[in-house]
């Protein structure tokens, strides 16, 4: 049975191989990569501190904990993933104030760790400015946005149309319209609230929504079948809010069940409900 401290090795050793491949990453910039090398070197000290207290240090599947954190960096960002390995890596330094006294172990050798624990994710992360990352609230007004008013537009439409290149035409239609619109009242928004760019708050904020009306609009230009569009489409806005919720969880610090649960339960309580609306114009107008 693997000991507390052979954990603890194994944690650190990971931790320094996932930041060292992520320091060789090409498609990050320079300054990124020099932030992962020095965690890497940290993480090191730290691996070969635990080792001389563990007779078993070894790693399973770690080739598949670097793809999945290097992937993650493609679809998240860096600084989610200094947030994700900080996270996990600030919940074991309690632990290791615990461990010295119950195994002997000077909490003396153990303060340098804990202080750089401690300290890594503040100075990292506020050393790393992504614009995803600044302007996520921009990013999530447009996303949200889109997702609420297209569900109901194409819910409606699967009550009233017929025809799934009808309803995709007047989604993309509302889709584009609709973006112009968010990204005028973003600007206005950030430009009330002095931000430094209320430019580029409006222009990522337009980009998230055209984005998603693409997107939710595809499947109608593809299947012949209304409903067979409608599911798709419901499909890729779940995958879409559930996207959103981890991003935000994560860097937020939040709760992802909640996030996620709140988003899709809005998703899908429109859609019902602009259905039934749907149907009954339908019915009403004989559609």
């Amino acid at each position: 049975m693997e000991t507390t401290q052979e954990r603890f090795c194994s944690e650190e050793y990971s931790a320094h191989k996932i930041y060292s491949t992520l320091a060789r990453n090409p498609l990050l910039p320079r300054n990124y990569r020099e932030i992962f090398n020095k965690t890497s070197r940290e993480e090191y000290r730290h691996y070969l501190f635990w080792k001389q207290y563990s007779k078993n240090c070894t790693v399973k599947n770690l080739w598949l904990k670097i793809l999945l954190y290097n992937i993650l960096t493609l679809l998240f960002g860096v600084t989610f993933v200094l947030k994700l390995l900080e996270r996990s890596e600030n919940k074991a330094v309690s632990e290791y104030s615990s461990l010295g006294e119950s195994t002997g172990i000077p909490l003396s050798n153990l303060k340098t760790i804990i202080e750089e624990e401690l300290v890594h994710e503040n100075t990292f992360v506020s050393s790393i400015s992504e614009s995803r990352v600044k302007y996520l609230g921009s990013i999530a007004l447009g996303i949200s946005d889109a997702l609420v008013e297209l569900t109901g537009i194409y819910a409606g439409s699967l009550g009233a149309f017929a025809n799934p290149l009808v309803s995709g035409l007047t989604g993309l239609l509302a889709g584009l319209s609709a973006s112009i619109s968010m990204t005028i009242a973003s600007y206005m928004q950030a430009k009330s609230s002095r931000l430094e760019k209320p430019q580029i708050a409006a222009l990522f904020t337009g980009l998230a929504y055209i984005t998603v009306t693409l997107l939710l609009s595809l499947p109608y230009f593809i299947l012949t079948s209304l409903l067979s569009a409608f599911t798709s489409m419901i499909l890729i806005a779940v995958a879409i809010s559930i996207y959103m919720a981890i991003y935000t969880a994560v860097l937020g610090e939040k709760s992802f069940k909640r996030e996620a649960a709140e988003t899709t339960g809005l998703l899908l309580g429109v859609s019902i409900l602009l259905y039934v609306i749907g149907r009954l114009i339908g019915s009403y107008l004989a559609l």
